[in-house]
C-alpha cells in the first residue's frame, strides 16, 4: 500500500518556534470565511501543570474598553481549548495558572508570554510541553484552504493530517500508517519525527486507519493504535505524547480537529485493579470478622486476595483489558457475600473497587409489606454488599491535587455528610471548597497546595455535628488522594475520615 507524502527539513524547537505549513488544509464548520480573520487554539501537553489559562491581549499597555482582551477558560493536561477567531494583527499572548483563589488575569501566575502575529486564514496552534516550571512552548501556524480548493471535487473525499512528537523520552521516532484491516508489514512510513517537530501535511482518502510507532530506524513496534475513523474532509493534527497511565506502551496519541479531541491508547494496553475493604463487622452478620476473600474470575495472573481486612487496600494488579467477575466470600466459613459482580476494565485504566454495606428490607411472606404489624418499624433487614468502582488519578500535578471523596457509611443517624476544606483565613461557613457526600457516591475536588483544616459535618436531629476533623497539608510532593468516610471504633462519633494515596508507591 502506498501513501504519498512530502518531506522537508524540520527544525527542532527549543523554547518557542513558529512552523508555518504552506500546504493548503481543509476548512472546518466553524470557519466564517472572513479573509481578515485568523485563528488561535491552545493544547496543554504539560503533564505536571495545573489547568492553563490563555489570555489574548491586543495591546498589553492599553486598558481602553474597545481594545481586545480576553482570558479564556482553563485547559487541563491533554486537552485543547476552543478555536478562537481573531482579526489578523499582532497580539500579546499569555499562558498562566491559578495559584490563588482568584482566577482574574492580574492574579494568575504567568508561565509563558509572547507576541504573536495572527495571519489571515491561518490557525495558530499553541502547544505547551514539558514541566510547568520551565515549559517549552511551540506555535504551529497552518494555512486554511481557500474557497477554490474547498470546491475542488478531487479534494472533497480527502482529509489533511499533520503529526507532532511531544514525547520527551522518545525524541526521534518513526510513525507508520496503514488501513485498519492491514498489518504493520503493510504500513507506510508517514514521517520521522524529532522532539516538537511537526510533519508535512499529507492528504488521505477518508477511511479507517491505524498508527504504529517505532524508534527511528528500528522495527520493534512500541505502539499500535486501535482503529481511528477519519470520516470528514477536515484538518487533523495527531499529537504523540507520553502515556501517564498504566497501559504498557510509552505512547498515547491525541487526534485533534478544530472542534474536538480524541485519545487513542495502544490497542494492547493493560488495565489495573485494586480493592478497598470498607466492610466493618455488621450487626446483621455476626460471624463476619471484618475480613474477606476476593476472587476476580477470568484473570489467571491475579491470585485470590485472602483475608483483606477492614479499612485495607489490596495491592494493584495489572490485567488485560476486558470484562471480569468479582466474587467475595467470608473467610470464616467461605460463605459468599457477593457473586459475579461485573468489572469492565478498559485499556490503560487504573481503577479501585470500594466495598461497603447497605441494607435491604425482608418481605418474608411476599405480600409487599415489610412492616407486618404496622408499628412503623421494618420487621427485618439483611445486609448486602455494595460496590463502587472509581478511577484512580494518573496525574502528577505540581501545584494542585485531586481529592476524591467517598462515603462508605450506612447509618440511620444521617443520610449524607458535607466535607469542608477550610484555609487559615476561612471558617466553615466561608470555605470555598466543600462537597456533599451521600452514601456510596464519589465526588472530587481540585485543591491548590495549601494547609487545610478538614471537617466532616452531618445533620443529626436537626443539628450540624462535626463527626471528624483533621489537618491536611498539600505541597509539590503530595499525591492525589482518596478521602474516605468509614466506621471507626477509635472515634467518639463512630466514624472517621481516612486518606489513601490514589497512586501508591
Amino acid at each position: 500500500m502506498h501513501f504519498p507524502f512530502l518531506t522537508k527539513p524540520i527544525v527542532k524547537a527549543i523554547v518557542l518556534t513558529f512552523y508555518v505549513a504552506t500546504l493548503a488544509s481543509c476548512s472546518s464548520s466553524d470557519d466564517d470565511n472572513d479573509n481578515d480573520n485568523g485563528y488561535i487554539k491552545f493544547y496543554n501537553a504539560s503533564p505536571d501543570s495545573s489547568a492553563i489559562f490563555m489570555t489574548v491581549d491586543e495591546d498589553v499597555d492599553n486598558d481602553e474598553d474597545d481594545e481586545y482582551e480576553t482570558t479564556f477558560s482553563s485547559v487541563a493536561y491533554a486537552s485543547a481549548g476552543s478555536r478562537i477567531g481573531l482579526e489578523a494583527q499582532d497580539y500579546h499572548v499569555e499562558l498562566s495558572w491559578q495559584d490563588e483563589d482568584s482566577s482574574q488575569r492580574s492574579d494568575l501566575e504567568i508561565a509563558f508570554e509572547t507576541q504573536l502575529e495572527i495571519l489571515a486564514d491561518h490557525t495558530h496552534w499553541i502547544v505547551m510541553n514539558g514541566s510547568i516550571q520551565s515549559p517549552s512552548v511551540n506555535i504551529y501556524s497552518i494555512a486554511e484552504r481557500d474557497d477554490e480548493e474547498v470546491s475542488d471535487d478531487q479534494d472533497k473525499d480527502l482529509f489533511n493530517l499533520r503529526v507532532v512528537n511531544l514525547h520527551r523520552q522518545h525524541t526521534n521516532i518513526d510513525l507508520y500508517i496503514s488501513l485498519s484491516d492491514e498489518t504493520y508489514e503493510e504500513a507506510t512510513l508517514l514521517s520521522t519525527l524529532v522532539l516538537e517537530s511537526i510533519s508535512d501535511n499529507v492528504k488521505f482518502a477518508q477511511d479507517q486507519y491505524k498508527f504504529y510507532i517505532t524508534d527511528a530506524g528500528a522495527t520493534d513496534i512500541l505502539y499500535e493504535s486501535s482503529e481511528i475513523n477519519y470520516l470528514y474532509n477536515a484538518q487533523y493534527v495527531a499529537v504523540i505524547r507520553q502515556n501517564s497511565g498504566i497501559g504498557g506502551s510509552p505512547f498515547v496519541i491525541d487526534v485533534i480537529t478544530n472542534t474536538g479531541l480524541a485519545h487513542y491508547d495502544d490497542e494492547d494496553s493493560l488495565a489495573q485493579i485494586s480493592v478497598y475493604n470498607g466492610l466493618n463487622q455488621n450487626a446483621y452478620m455476626p460471624d463476619y470478622q471484618t475480613a474477606l476473600n476476593i476472587n476476580i474470575q477470568g484473570v489467571t495472573e491475579v491470585p485470590t486476595i485472602e483475608a483483606l481486612g477492614f479499612s485495607q487496600l489490596s495491592q494493584s494488579f495489572p490485567v488485560s483489558s476486558g470484562d471480569y467477575n468479582l466474587d467475595l466470600s467470608n473467610p470464616l466459613n467461605d460463605h459468599p457475600l457477593l457473586q459475579n459482580r461485573l468489572l469492565s476494565l478498559p485499556q490503560n485504566t487504573n481503577k479501585t473497587v470500594f466495598l461497603f454495606w447497605d441494607e435491604e428490607a425482608i418481605d418474608k411472606d411476599g405480600d409487599g409489606n415489610v412492616d407486618e404489624n404496622d408499628d412503623g418499624i421494618i420487621d427485618e433487614v439483611r445486609p448486602i454488599v455494595r460496590t463502587l468502582v472509581v478511577d484512580n488519578s494518573d496525574l502528577d500535578r505540581l501545584y494542585d491535587k485531586q481529592v476524591t471523596m467517598i462515603n462508605l457509611v450506612k447509618t440511620d443517624l444521617f443520610s449524607s455528610v458535607t466535607v469542608y476544606f477550610v484555609k487559615s483565613d476561612e471558617i466553615i461557613s466561608t470555605a470555598d471548597s466543600y462537597r456533599n457526600l451521600p452514601e456510596g457516591v464519589s465526588t472530587s475536588v481540585i485543591l491548590r497546595n495549601n494547609t487545610y483544616h478538614v471537617f466532616a459535618v452531618a445533620s443529626i436531629d436537626n443539628n450540624d455535628i462535626i463527626i471528624d476533623e483533621f489537618t491536611l497539608t498539600l505541597d509539590e510532593a503530595s499525591k492525589d488522594q482518596f478521602l474516605l468516610l468509614e466506621y471507626s471504633d477509635n472515634n467518639s462519633s463512630g466514624f472517621a475520615l481516612k486518606l489513601v494515596d490514589q497512586t501508591p508507591e
